[in-house]
């Protein structure tokens, strides 16, 4: 097996042997899809949620369930579904790239970003959990939104994803998955311990479900583990990708 590292295979519920990785989503997949501007803007009015509760799933990730209502996951669908997607695909293990077959397309959203962290009361909930790293705090979510479309049969194999610099000198440490889709069979998120035996069952450390409206989080760059969106067997599975980012506390 290969590794290399992605930010972020095969047709079955087992993640492929090679691992990616790099700071687009996936080092060298074929045709990148074009940023195509804002996906809903100040258009998204998201409720505040009361009491959104964090739950760890594995070192470093956790779920937040009802961030979003079915409406509002609805809202996102319809509007990613009207502009469309872009085949997002890979040259495969021989070039040490996940296997990588799901519909994608890109947004510069600031408020929509701002939205989901700040109106629904996810930022309140994740902050304390996700605490400082050095002098940096988290800030809020990337505004480079990244919408995935998985049909039957479609994955993105085992990866990495790295830390990236964005506007103001601030980095991102986090993953942000956000589950727009709920119903489908199989498309989970897996995790595992060991990134040259990623197509080990045995190195499964832990999975996570779609499920409606919840985000799931965790540590990228340095410190990611090698995880994987499995094969949907049932239905279709949507999610909102993004980063947590940190800067620089003042004084």
């Amino acid at each position: 097996p290969h590794m290399g590292r992605s930010k972020g295979g095969g047709k079955s519920g087992k993640a492929p042997a090679a691992v990616s990785a790099s700071s687009d989503d996936g080092r060298g997949f074929i045709a990148p899809p074009a940023v195509v501007g804002s996906l809903l803007g100040d258009a998204f009015r998201p409720s505040r949620k009361r009491g959104i509760e964090v739950e760890s799933v594995g070192p470093e990730a956790w779920v937040a369930r009802g961030v979003l209502t079915p409406g509002e996951c609805d809202a996102i669908r319809a509007a990613a579904d009207a502009r469309g997607y872009s085949h997002a695909t890979s040259r495969g293990a021989r070039y040490g790239e996940a296997d990588r077959d799901h519909g994608r397309a890109s947004y510069d959203d600031a408020a929509l970003a701002d939205a989901i962290w700040e109106r629904t009361g996810l930022g309140e909930a994740l902050v304390p959990i996700l605490g400082p790293l050095g002098d940096s705090s988290p800030a809020g979510l990337n505004p480079a939104l990244r919408v995935y479309r998985y049909a039957v049969g479609e994955v993105f194999g085992a990866h990495y994803d790295e830390s990236t610099r964005v506007a103001g000198g601030r980095n991102t440490e986090f993953t942000f998955l956000l589950y727009l889709t709920g119903g489908a069979v199989g498309g989970a998120t897996a995790f595992y311990r060991d990134a040259l035996l990623a197509h080990d069952d045995a190195k499964e450390t832990f999975r996570v479900a779609p499920e409606l409206g919840k985000a799931l989080v965790f540590r990228h760059g340095a410190r990611c583990p090698p995880h994987a969106s499995l094969a949907v067997e049932r239905g279709t599975k949507l999610v909102l990708r993004s980063d947590v980012v940190y800067e620089r506390r003042r004084g």
